[in-house]
């Protein structure tokens, strides 16, 4: 080869390096970039790689015109580039996690209002009810309340009935009214537009109810006696159910005034009720439950006596008559002993004065005086009428009552009645006499009064007695 050969030879090759190296490009896959770098150098085969094809035809590889210094900078803008990825993945994740609190929290604010929605809703729905906005329509009904329904089983009757709809929102509104032991048992006329109020004032009501019994227990009537008028009456089928209640401890917790009897077995009373069953005209329902009846006697008592505040004489405020009875220097049960004794013994209200101050006069002389004793026909046979109303199983005339005041000093251990507000009266503020006898006429019913025991003999001989 001649040097011309040779010379335009190397010419050639350097045109042809130089060629090359202006027209080289450094392929790099994308997916490179993108994947972690210790896996950047695997050199995945595209999915767009056909069968038979090599790398190298798809990509040119970095060569020696690269030069050591080339793959230094491009492992360290790989190592640089996964850094970058890196941090834009935990961007991502930051920027999800934001994303899914957004998310949780529209959520549970759209289950609020949901809440929200459908409370209100119960309670518009409620209130319908409660007003009767959701039942328009006026139509009677006959509902039958049993002696021994419980309230559920009374609200799920007035719901079948159609007098209510919401039975939660009923039970609701009665128990903010403490309606639930109020209410009466029987069988009702009820109208399905009733409001909640109407509706629980309606079954409070004895009068409302069909099978309402009314019964007069009038003053001076014993226990013995009321019992037996409520069982002819009806209203209970067991006279001795009735006295047994009248000499219970059960309404200690309920009335003040009858916890501090004591206890029935410790008291000596027949009776620990007896005078406290205000008399007065009942309504009261067939077959009821003897507790209902004697709690609705002595709440109607405590309502004239204990709980009612009223004008007197010698007080420069109102006072109820129980505060009264103790200013006496009696007990108010000492005072309601002496009201029944003269329920008892008296003719007419004017005459329940002056004997009230033939007791009084007596029980004041003392124990050691000649009147100790007060003698009283009234209690000889306790807790019957006389002779004749004692049950031959107790000996008839030969009973022998603890209460008998021709054998005992002072008073005896309760009333013998259930004695007026006349009577009670008379026993707070009696007349102010010498007396200390009396007696009447049988058949005229006039009264005498004498203030020496010669002076009552007279007396008895006017009266043929």
């Amino acid at each position: 080869m001649s040097n011309n050969d040779f010379n335009e030879n190397e010419i050639k090759f350097r045109q042809e390096r130089e060629r090359k190296v202006k027209e080289f490009r450094l392929h790099i896959d994308e997916e490179d970039l993108n994947r972690p770098y210790h896996l950047q150098n695997q050199n995945p085969t595209p999915n767009n790689l056909k069968a038979g094809e090599n790398k190298s035809s798809e990509r040119k590889e970095i060569n020696s015109f690269s030069g050591g210094k080339t793959k230094a900078q491009l492992e360290k803008n790989m190592k640089k580039a996964d850094k970058l990825q890196q941090k834009e993945a935990k961007k991502r994740e930051k920027r999800k996690s934001k994303k899914n609190k957004r998310i949780f929290l529209l959520i549970w604010l759209t289950m609020i209002i949901m809440a929200g929605i459908i409370l209100s809703g119960y309670i518009l729905t409620g209130i319908n009810d409660m007003l009767a906005i959701s039942r328009p329509d006026s139509k009677e009904v006959t509902v039958k309340i049993g002696k021994d329904d419980s309230f559920d089983k009374i609200i799920d009757t007035l719901y079948v009935n159609g007098v209510i709809k919401e039975k939660k929102f009923f039970k609701f509104y009665a128990n903010m009214k403490h309606a639930e032991d109020l209410l009466e048992r029987g069988t009702f006329q009820l109208k399905t537009n009733m409001d909640y109020e109407e509706i629980i004032n309606y079954l409070e009501s004895p009068y409302n109810n069909e099978k309402s019994v009314s019964v007069q227990i009038t003053e001076g009537m014993s226990v013995v006696e009321i019992a037996k008028k409520l069982e002819k009456a009806g209203v209970t089928a067991d006279k001795q159910a009735f006295l047994d209640m009248c000499n219970s401890d059960e309404f200690d917790e309920d009335y003040d005034f009858i916890k501090a009897l004591g206890k029935a077995s410790d008291n000596g009373r027949y009776y620990k009720l007896e005078g406290y069953l205000y008399p007065d005209t009942y309504t009261f329902y067939e077959n009821e439950d003897p507790s209902l009846t004697v709690s609705r006697m002595l709440s109607n008592f405590a309502a004239k006596n204990v709980n009612t505040l009223s004008a007197a004489e010698g007080y420069d405020k109102k006072v109820s008559v129980e505060d009264r009875a103790l200013d006496t220097g009696y007990t108010f049960d000492q005072i309601m002993t002496i009201a029944s004794l003269i329920q008892a013994e008296a003719a007419n209200t004017k005459d329940m004065y002056n004997v009230s101050s033939i007791l009084h006069n007596r029980l004041n002389a003392g124990n050691a005086s000649e009147y100790a004793k007060l003698g009283l026909d009234s209690t000889v046979y306790y807790p019957y009428r006389n002779a004749k109303s004692v049950p031959s199983s107790l000996g008839g005339r030969k009973f022998i009552s603890t209460y008998n005041t021709y054998d005992i000093v002072g008073l005896p251990a309760g009333p013998v009645c259930n004695p007026s507000s006349e009577a009670i009266e008379a026993a707070i503020n009696p007349n102010n006499t010498s007396y200390y006898y009396f007696c009447h006429d049988s058949s005229t019913g006039e009264a005498y009064y004498a203030s020496s025991y010669d002076e009552h003999l007279y007396n008895l001989s006017l009266i043929g007695d």
